[in-house]
C-alpha cells in the first residue's frame, strides 16, 4: 500500500507582534447613555497548517510556546478517520491564565482553517503539570493554536496565543504558501473601556466552571446583554442564582454544579453574542439612517438651490422686461415731445408768413363801431349800387 503524503500549508496568522493590527479597534462605553460599542482587531499571524488527507492515518505535531509563554510546549497526535479527524493533545509548562489579566481563567485549543475560520475544539485545563485533551474536528486542513480565554464557550480566539503547532521533521509532505487572516479578540477586549472588572478570587473548594460562569455572566452584562439580549441574559442570571445556591450548600455535589455552571456559561455567551449582533445591527441601522438623512438633506439643498436659481432667473427676466418697457415708454415720450415741438415750430413758421395772416378790419367800420352806444342797434349798411 502506498503511503499518502501530507500536504503542509503555512497559514498566515503572523507571530511577529500581537499589536500588528490591520484594523485597530477597541470596546467603548458612554457612561451617560450606557451604549456599548465593540470592535475587534484583525491581526495577521503565521503558523503552519497541515492538510490531513482523508483516512491517511495518524501523524504527530509539536507545539511551541510563543513569546507570551516560551516555556510552554506540547505534542498532538492527529488521526484522519472516516467522517472526522481525531486529535489527542498533551501540553506542559502552562502558567495560570490569570497572569494575562483578571478576565482570563482558562485555555482553549483552536483549529484555524487556511481561510481563517476558527473552531473552538475544547478547554485545556491547567493543573498537575501536564494537560491532556482529546477532541475531534470536521476540518481537513487546519492549524492548531492555544489561547487564554475568560471561559470555555468563547466563539472567537483572543490574541493571547500561548502555543502554536510546529510541523516535525518526520511529518512528510509538500509545502505551499497560503495567505489567510483571522480575527482575534484584543487583550482586554472583553471589557469595555471604563468598566470596572474585579479580579476573580478562585476557591479550591469550588470547580473552575463555577468561576467561568460568573465571569461569562458579568462579561455579558458589560457588553450590554442585559439591554440588547434581555431574555437570554435573564435566563443566564437565573441559572447563575441556582449555581450560587448549590455552591453554598453544605454538602455540595460537584458534578451537578459543574453541569449547571457550564449551562450558565453557554447561556451567558449566547446572550453576549446576541447583544453584539444587535448592537451591530443598531449601528448599521444608524449609519444607514444617517446616510439616508444626508442624502435627503443633499437633495433638499439641491432642490432649494434649483428653486432659488429658477427664482433668480425669473426675477431677472421680469426685471429685463420692465427695463425694456421703461425704455420703450421713454422712447415714446421723447417721440411725442419731439412731435409736439415739431408741430409748434411749423405753426410758428406759418404765422410768420404775411400771406397767411388774417385780414385787418376796415378803419371806418371800427370807428363807427366804437361810437355806437352799447345797446344801440347795429346800423344796417346799405350797399351802394354803382352808377
Amino acid at each position: 500500500m502506498k503511503k499518502q503524503l501530507l500536504l503542509v500549508l503555512p497559514v498566515v496568522l503572523s507571530l511577529a507582534a500581537l499589536a500588528q493590527a490591520a484594523a485597530q479597534t477597541t470596546a467603548t462605553v458612554d457612561p451617560a447613555t450606557q451604549k456599548f460599542t465593540f470592535r475587534v482587531n484583525v491581526i495577521s499571524r503565521s503558523v503552519q497548517a497541515v492538510n490531513y488527507q482523508h483516512r491517511s492515518g495518524a501523524t504527530k505535531l509539536d507545539f511551541a510556546g510563543t513569546d507570551l509563554m516560551p516555556a510552554a510546549s506540547g505534542e498532538a497526535k492527529v488521526n484522519s478517520r472516516r467522517g472526522s479527524i481525531a486529535i489527542e493533545a498533551e501540553f506542559a509548562g502552562l502558567q495560570k491564565p490569570t497572569s494575562f489579566g483578571n478576565e482570563y481563567l482558562t485555555y482553549i485549543l483552536w483549529a484555524i482553517s487556511p481561510e481563517g475560520r476558527a473552531a473552538n475544539l475544547g478547554e485545556v485545563l491547567v493543573g498537575g503539570g501536564k494537560s491532556k485533551l482529546s477532541v475531534t474536528t470536521d476540518f481537513q486542513a487546519f492549524a492548531l493554536i492555544v489561547t487564554a480565554e475568560p471561559y470555555y464557550a468563547v466563539r472567537q480566539p483572543s490574541n493571547v496565543v500561548v502555543l502554536e503547532n510546529v510541523v516535525r521533521d518526520d511529518t512528510k509532505g509538500t509545502t505551499e504558501a497560503v495567505n489567510a487572516k483571522y480575527e482575534l479578540m484584543e487583550r482586554g477586549g472583553y471589557i469595555p473601556t471604563g468598566y470596572k472588572f474585579d479580579p476573580v478570587i478562585l476557591n479550591a473548594k469550588l470547580p473552575l466552571e463555577f468561576f467561568e460562569a460568573r465571569n461569562a455572566l458579568r462579561i455579558a452584562q458589560s457588553e450590554g446583554a442585559d439591554t440588547y439580549a434581555s431574555d437570554s441574559y435573564r435566563h443566564a442570571v437565573k441559572l447563575m442564582d441556582e449555581v450560587d445556591a448549590d455552591a453554598t450548600q453544605r454538602h455540595m455535589e460537584r458534578k451537578p454544579l459543574i453541569a449547571l455552571s457550564r449551562e450558565a456559561v453557554q447561556t451567558a455567551e449566547d446572550a453576549r453574542e446576541i447583544a453584539v449582533k444587535k448592537m451591530d445591527e443598531v449601528r448599521l441601522g444608524n449609519e444607514r439612517q444617517r446616510s439616508a438623512d444626508s442624502l435627503s438633506l443633499s437633495r433638499a439643498q439641491t432642490d432649494e438651490a434649483t428653486r432659488q436659481k429658477d427664482q433668480a432667473q425669473s426675477d431677472q427676466a421680469r426685471a429685463e422686461i420692465a427695463k425694456h418697457q421703461a425704455e420703450s415708454d421713454a422712447d415714446r415720450s421723447r417721440a411725442d415731445a419731439a412731435s409736439a415741438q415739431s408741430a409748434a415750430l411749423r405753426l410758428a413758421a406759418m404765422l410768420a408768413m404775411p400771406s397767411l395772416r388774417p385780414p385787418e378790419p376796415d378803419p371806418i367800420w371800427r370807428t363807427t363801431r366804437l361810437l355806437q352806444p352799447a345797446h344801440s342797434p347795429r346800423p344796417r349798411l346799405t350797399p351802394i349800387n354803382p352808377v
